[in-house]
């Protein structure tokens, strides 16, 4: 493909020569398994999840959605686009451009929240909420999907929708507003690994499970700086360099855009391996998948595990339970106790003196969890009329 002084060939159009076999392989089977998984996280994500207790659940969810529209529509139609009609372009590239975009968006956003949990864990309830998620989100994709209209505008067509290009006035900053989200990111995650690893008020205990939270934010904030930011880079390199456009480079160009499009169908792999509650989901359902395969195809019948609906219910419930008290004690940021004395301690004697006030089990649970990941000083204050 010729390109001239005014136009650059956008990333889907580097490779608009016919596919080998491989390639067509490789897009399918990709398509299909990221097609999969990304279903599974999604279904997973809209039944199981309580999006109240834990807002930030929405940009996982929107993260996957991004991922399986790009699934969906690029990969698995990769193989057939020399044959769409040319009136499809338009909209095929702005759906491309607005799903590939909106993921690495949402990466940032879900870096920006575990930012505030760390950093502000008292007054995180009151900064994020769904109803300001949801806001965000809606935003988010009207603000992509109009970028989007308006950049594709300007394409000119060289092929039915496989070729492609676009001024580089116009696609160019587009290219290094993915590489400044993905370093954004990347910088912000290095930020939370910083502060995690230096707290001095948490116990090793704590501590690790801290990291498990964080676990899932930090590989996946990984694996996305390892497979789109050197595609990004290339990219910008073969648009600032003309003499870099060998055929050593095309090629390498062409091996990291293949890495992106693995990437993307990790991307839910990892939502699965690092969050318990996806990964429990999985195993009941691929249990619950094979007693059904079992009883129908080899006459095994029987009642076996306990209802999902039911074991996710109640952990709904306590979490609902668990949320209300925190929000209670983070009001006023000190727990006020009858019968007491106060005093401060450290946090290994913290736990007996909540034992020994005698709190309901549900209240001295929290406040053990607080005390334990340092959210609460172990103070214990007791109004005077107590002491009569």
């Amino acid at each position: 493909m010729e390109t001239n002084s005014t136009t650059e060939l956008t990333d889907e159009n580097l490779f608009g020569e016919q596919l080998t076999l491989f390639e067509w392989y490789f897009y399918v089977f990709s398509g299909l398994i990221g097609s999969l998984l990304n279903l599974t996280v999604l279904f997973i994500g809209l039944r199981h999840t309580d999006t109240h207790d834990k807002p930030r659940q929405l940009i996982v969810i929107n993260m996957t959605f991004a991922d399986l529209v790009t699934c969906l529509i690029y990969m698995l139609t990769r193989p057939y686009l020399a044959e769409f009609n040319m009136l499809l372009c338009y909209p095929y590239y702005v759906t491309i451009f607005t799903s590939q975009l909106c993921s690495c968006l949402n990466l940032l956003w879900l870096n920006m929240d575990k930012l505030i949990y760390i950093k502000l864990p008292l007054h995180y309830y009151t900064l994020v909420s769904r109803s300001r998620v949801l806001i965000l989100t809606v935003i988010s994709w009207a603000t992509l999907i109009v970028m989007g209209l308006f950049i594709y505008a300007f394409m000119t067509i060289y092929n039915p929708c496989n070729a492609v290009s676009i001024s580089p006035m116009i696609y160019l900053p587009v290219c290094m507003l993915y590489v400044l989200m993905i370093l954004a990111s990347f910088v912000i995650s290095a930020v939370i690994y910083f502060i995690a690893q230096s707290s001095r008020r948490m116990e090793p205990q704590a501590r690790s499970r801290l990291f498990q939270r964080l676990f899932f934010v930090f590989s996946s904030t990984l694996w996305t700086f390892v497979t789109c930011l050197p595609y990004r880079l290339m990219y910008l390199t073969h648009a600032f360099c003309p003499p870099c456009q060998t055929e050593f480079f095309a090629d390498l160009t062409s091996i990291f855009f293949r890495i992106l499009v693995l990437g993307i169908v990790i991307n839910p792999l990892i939502t699965i391996i690092t969050q318990r509650l996806y990964r429990q989901c999985v195993v009941v359902y691929f249990h619950r998948c094979m007693l059904l395969f079992t009883s129908t195809f080899c006459g095994v019948s029987g009642n076996e595990g306990t209802s999902l609906a039911a074991k996710l219910s109640n952990r709904r419930q306590s979490r609902s339970k668990t949320a209300a008290s925190v929000s209670s004690c983070r009001a006023n940021h000190i727990v006020r106790m009858p019968n007491a004395v106060r005093h401060t301690s450290s946090n290994s004697s913290a736990k007996d003196s909540i034992n020994a006030v005698r709190l309901p089990a549900l209240e001295r649970t929290l406040m053990t969890t607080l005390i334990e990941n340092g959210l609460v000083e172990s103070k214990i204050i007791v109004s005077e009329e107590s002491k009569e």
